[in-house]
């Protein structure tokens, strides 16, 4: 059973992005389940330097995956919590070792849906240009990049690699150097001529998103909403 970890930010801003990673699951033949009682994994008071409250999450966080076999999230910085963060927080915890096995057992989505590329790639088709904007310390995974590159018809422009300004302290404390960051980087994207851009961080398409609402605008997706609406031939 695969367990879908549903980040804080995506629950509040971006429901749909869980039910889009549900769909490619269930194209894919997954065994998987969103655990209830899911808030934070403890990332935004770990930012701010509150590493009490950070370690409450952590073990809330442990707990509610503790019985699952795999844990896969759609979000890059989540990721580093789960992997990094969780298992130094509670490094002399009760829950250490289950802290440790927890990091063991998470990995991207994306990265988990290119492994299967084989069995996917047979019902996508996009005739469309997208850009895979690079994450700024995590590119795109390499097996997800392989999976878009074998989509007939679709071809992956460059990617401009650089910060989005997402960052809950950032945008916390100084919102209007965020913005202005964010508008630098999404005036090339918004006249590259592409279709949609495809992000695997939700802080990022949270950030972004704003921009990103014109008509002629290319549309700001994660890659699990892409796919998702390639199988419903929604794109």
């Amino acid at each position: 059973m695969i367990a879908l970890h549903a980040p804080c930010l995506v629950q509040a801003h971006r429901p749909q992005l869980m039910q889009a990673m549900q769909r490619v699951g269930q194209a894919l033949g997954w065994q998987q389940r969103i655990p209830r009682g899911q808030t934070c994994c403890g990332l935004p008071p770990w930012e701010a330097g509150f590493e009490d409250a950070a370690r409450d999450a952590a073990r809330r966080t442990v707990r509610l995956f503790a019985n699952a076999e795999a844990v896969v999230t759609p979000s890059t910085a989540c990721l580093t919590m789960f992997r990094d963060r969780i298992p130094d927080l509670l490094a002399d915890d009760p829950l250490g070792d289950d802290a440790r096995r927890l990091a063991r057992k998470t990995q991207s989505w994306c990265a988990l849906v290119g492994e299967q590329t084989d069995a996917l790639l047979p019902r996508l088709r996009y005739q469309g240009r997208i850009i895979l904007l690079d994450v700024c310390g995590a590119p795109p995974c390499e097996n997800c990049r392989a999976l878009f590159e074998a989509i007939p018809d679709l071809t992956i422009m460059p990617s401009p690699a650089r910060c989005c300004s997402f960052s809950h302290g950032l945008s916390r404390r100084h919102p209007d150097i965020a913005a202005a960051i964010a508008e630098t980087v999404a005036a090339p994207l918004l006249h590259s001529r592409a279709d949609a851009i495809l992000v695997h961080e939700p802080g990022c398409l949270w950030r972004l998103g704003p921009l990103f609402k014109g008509k002629d605008t290319p549309r700001l997706l994660h890659p699990a909403e892409f796919l998702a609406a390639i199988l419903a031939s929604d794109l």
